[in-house]
């Protein structure tokens, strides 16, 4: 059995099949990005902008030639206008914002319960001080420890 001679030897690539294997995959990558692009919008709630290019209406071009009725000009609204596709730059400004508002609100939520938490510490360590007295003769005083009942009594009651 010969070894194989041309082992070593670069294979011979189609320039047309590599590009357009590029360019589908290029294609199907921008198709997914869309698809999950327009998946987050109706997640978030908002409505999917428009797909296809607005066309300009002739009833626009009758609004300039008329410039003596100003007043039913500004009050004439467009019945829907939709919004701009926005760019890609804007879009990652947009969730950059998003993230950065959820990240604050975290961190703000997390400041609250160590705040909670500190706060409860302070109260067990006052009433700690308080039910640990002893008197001359190393007894405990009653005081605080009968009004710690009652407390106990008033929430359980309320």
């Amino acid at each position: 059995m010969a070894p194989p001679h041309n082992k070593n030897k670069k294979r011979f690539v189609d320039r047309r099949e590599t590009k357009s294997a590029d360019i589908k995959r290029a294609l199907t990558h921008r198709a997914r990005l869309r698809k999950n692009y327009f998946k987050l919008l109706k997640h978030e709630g908002l409505e999917e902008p428009s797909r296809e290019k607005p066309e300009v209406s002739d009833g626009e071009s009758s609004d300039e030639e008329e410039p003596e009725d100003s007043e039913s000009h500004e009050t004439h609204e467009p019945k829907s206008k939709k919004p701009k596709p926005t760019s890609f730059a804007e879009r990652a400004a947009i969730a950059k914002q998003r993230r950065a508002e959820k990240r604050h609100e975290r961190l703000q939520k997390i400041q609250e319960k160590l705040t909670m938490v500190e706060r409860q510490e302070k109260i067990r360590e006052l009433k700690r001080k308080e039910l640990s007295q002893k008197t001359k003769r190393g007894q405990p005083v009653m005081g605080p420890r009968i009004n710690n009942l009652l407390e106990k009594i008033k929430k359980n009651n309320q």
